[in-house]
């Protein structure tokens, strides 16, 4: 029996990143029926054109231009989930990872067999060093993270980066859709601190199942060399690490306390140069 797969994507002016990925996906894995939703954030560079040549099936939506990462992923859940019984799996994709030969069937193959609900897709940069995948917090009572590598054991993932993550349908279903108050970044990290209390078994992909760059900190309010007032606007920028988005993630998931603390930490950071 074939695996019905959705894959939801979000995209804005990446054409040639979008359509690889997608191509990555449809064109090494033939024995899977992928049904892509991508909601194309109203590009200026002939995403949509592009995206509707493409042999596959693929259902658009439109994006004013204003919805940023969170938000076009909402979109795509959204229309996934009123039709979360024509599929067997959701692939949570971003359009900036090249996937490798057959590892979606791997990923598949991880989840029948291991038991777990849901399998994270380990990515890595040109070099073989881990970008993004799952992620294990190194502390009870603060947001704090480090990456977990890509392995053979069933030890379990806190969150993750959604860069692919793979669920069963009725797992997606549960969860439903992304938390609103997220405009670009936090969304993945809170929706799988949601699965997690819900009781789901994350595991991480055993191999890594693409290529992707991790974002550079250069030209970003992490970025050292530039000036504290040019900082300041990054951050609180839809980009950056807008302090109402990192508020409501932290306390959310964590507490009144940790919250107030991690709402002045990236402020000093700023102050000091670091």
């Amino acid at each position: 029996m074939t695996d019905k797969i959705a894959v939801l994507i979000t995209c804005f002016n990446r054409k040639e990143m979008t359509i690889n990925c997608i191509k990555s996906l449809a064109e090494t894995n033939k024995d899977i029926d992928f049904r892509f939703v991508v909601t194309d954030d109203n590009s200026s560079d002939g995403t949509k054109e592009a995206l509707t040549k493409l042999p596959y099936k693929i259902k658009l939506i439109d994006g004013d231009g204003s919805l940023f990462w969170n938000g076009g992923m909402r979109k795509s859940i959204a229309y996934a989930l009123s039709n979360v019984d024509k599929f067997d799996y959701a692939l949570l994709v971003n359009d900036d990872v090249a996937f490798y030969p057959g590892t979606i069937n791997q990923m598949v193959h991880r989840i029948k067999t291991s038991g777990a609900d849901v399998v994270v897709g380990a990515t890595c940069d040109e070099d073989g060093k881990m970008t993004y995948g799952g992620v294990l917090k190194t502390s009870k009572h603060l947001a704090k993270f480090k990456p977990m590598e890509p392995g053979n054991d069933d030890m379990q993932c806190d969150t993750f980066n959604c860069n692919a993550v793979l669920l069963k349908s009725e797992v997606f279903k549960e969860a439903g859709n992304f938390d609103s108050k997220y405009t670009h970044a936090m969304g993945d990290y809170d929706y799988g601190f949601r699965l997690r209390k819900l009781g789901y078994t994350v595991v991480s992909s055993t191999n890594f199942v693409g290529h992707c760059e991790a974002n550079a900190i250069e030209g970003t309010w992490l970025d050292p060399k530039l000036p504290r007032k040019e900082r300041l606007k990054l951050k609180e920028g839809p980009k950056g690490l807008p302090k109402k988005d990192y508020y409501h993630f932290v306390r959310k998931n964590y507490g009144l306390l940790p919250a107030i603390y991690h709402s002045l930490t990236p402020y000093i950071r700023i102050l000091i140069k670091k």
